[in-house]
C-alpha cells in the first residue's frame, strides 16, 4: 500500500489542487495498487475542513483507508506532520503541503527506486499564486546540487540544517520514534529536523537524485519560502536551533566552529536590507555550494536547463488542467 499525506492550514481556496493531483496520479499511474490517504488540518479558521470532508466523501473509493486528522487549535506544521506520519501504514509514502500539487509525471516510477535506495531525492518547479511557472534557471541550483551532495558532505550539510532533500522520498522504516520525537521540538522545520535525526541514526544510507519534478510548489504571501512571510523569522530561528543542537553534541573544535558559524549566518536571512541578506552567502553551506558549482559547473547548468526546458510547459498545462478540474469539482461539491 502507498500512503499519501496532505497537510493543511487555511488553504480552502487551493486544497482541491493537492487532492485532485493525487486523484490524477492514482487514476493515471496507480493501477493495481492500494492507497491510503491521510489529510491533517492544523486548526484552520476557513472552510478547509469542509472542503476536505466533501472531497473525501466523493472519492473514498480510491482508497483502502482514509483518515482525517483535524485539530481544533493551531499547533504548527511539525505536530501536524508527526501525527500524520504515525498513521502511515504503507511501506512507501509521500507528504504534500495543502497549497502545492503533484506534477503530471509518474510518481510511482520514482518511488520504485526505493527498491535499491534508502532515500530518493527529487526535483520540483515553483509557481506563482496565479499559476505562472518560475523558469529562471538559477532558481533551481540547490535542487540539482542534490546530485552532487553525497557521503560526508551530505551528512554535514544535514547537520547544518541546510535545505537539501526537501522533496525526498524514503522508507517508512526510517521513521523511528526517536525521529518523530525530535521533530516535535519545533514548529516549522519538519523536513530538516526529520532528516537530521534520520542521518544521526543511520550513517550509511544509500541516496540517489532524480532530475524530474515530483511536486509543483506554490509561492504565496504566507509561504515560508517567501522571504517576507510572517513565518519566515520563526523558521530561521529554528534552523539556527538545529545547528545549535548539533554544535552542543560535537567534540571536534573545528566542527563546533563551523556549526557556530552556520548558526550565526542564519540571522542574515531575516535581515531587512538586501545587503544584509547577501551576507548569508558568507556561510559554510554556501561555501560548499560554491565549491561544488565550480567543480561541476557545466553539468549543473545542463541539469538546470533540462529541469526547466523539458518540463515547464507540461507542468504549466497540468496546472491549468487542475485549475479547470477543481472548478468543476467545486461546482459539483457545492
Amino acid at each position: 500500500m502507498f500512503t499519501f499525506v496532505v497537510t493543511c492550514y487555511n488553504q480552502a481556496e487551493v486544497i482541491l489542487y493537492a487532492l485532485e493531483s493525487i486523484r490524477y496520479q492514482i487514476e493515471r499511474f496507480g493501477q493495481g495498487q492500494d492507497f491510503q490517504l491521510i489529510v491533517t488540518d492544523d486548526g484552520s479558521t476557513d472552510d478547509s475542513c469542509r472542503v476536505i470532508r466533501r472531497w473525501m466523501e466523493e472519492n473514498q473509493s480510491l482508497f483502502v483507508k482514509a483518515d482525517q486528522l483535524f485539530r481544533r487549535e493551531n499547533a504548527g506544521i511539525c505536530v501536524n506532520y508527526v501525527e500524520a506520519l504515525r498513521r502511515v501504514e504503507g511501506e512507501r509514502f509521500m507528504v504534500l503541503n495543502g497549497d502545492d500539487l503533484l506534477s503530471p509525471y509518474n510518481l510511482f516510477e520514482v518511488t520504485s527506486r526505493l527498491d535499491t535506495h534508502d532515500i530518493v531525492c527529487t526535483a520540483f518547479l515553483k509557481f506563482t499564486g496565479s499559476g505562472e511557472m518560475i523558469t529562471t534557471y538559477q532558481t533551481y541550483l540547490e535542487v540539482v546540487l542534490q546530485r552532487f551532495i553525497r557521503g560526508k558532505t551530505l551528512y554535514n550539510c544535514i547537520r547544518m540544517g541546510c535545505p537539501v532533500m526537501g522533496t525526498a522520498l524514503f522508507r517508512r522504516e526510517l521513521l523511528t520514534e526517536g525521529v518523530l520525537d525530535f521533530i516535535l521540538q519545533f514548529r516549522t522545520v519538519n523536513d530538516r529536523a526529520c532528516f537530521q535525526r534520520i542521518f544521526h541514526e543511520n550513517r550509511d544510507l544509500k541516496v540517489c537524485y532524480v532530475n524530474r519534478q515530483l511536486i509543483l510548489y506554490r509561492i504565496s504571501g504566507g509561504s515560508v519560502s517567501n522571504w517576507n512571510s510572517p513565518g519566515r523569522l520563526l523558521h530561521n530561528r529554528e534552523i539556527a536551533q538545529l545547528c545549535r543542537i548539533e554544535r552542543q553534541g560535537e567534540k571536534s573544535p573545528l566542527r563546533r566552529l563551523i556549526l557556530g558559524w552556520q548558526e550565526k549566518s542564519v540571522a542574515f536571512r531575516s535581515a531587512r536590507s538586501r545587503f544584509g541578506r547577501l551576507l548569508r552567502f558568507c556561510s559554510p553551506y554556501f561555501a560548499v555550494m560554491f565549491a561544488l558549482t565550480m567543480v561541476h559547473f557545466k553539468e549543473i547548468r545542463q541539469m538546470e536547463r533540462a529541469l526547466v526546458d523539458f518540463y515547464w510547459e507540461d507542468c504549466a498545462r497540468h496546472y491549468q488542467e487542475m485549475e479547470e478540474r477543481c472548478r468543476q469539482v467545486g461546482e459539483k461539491l457545492w
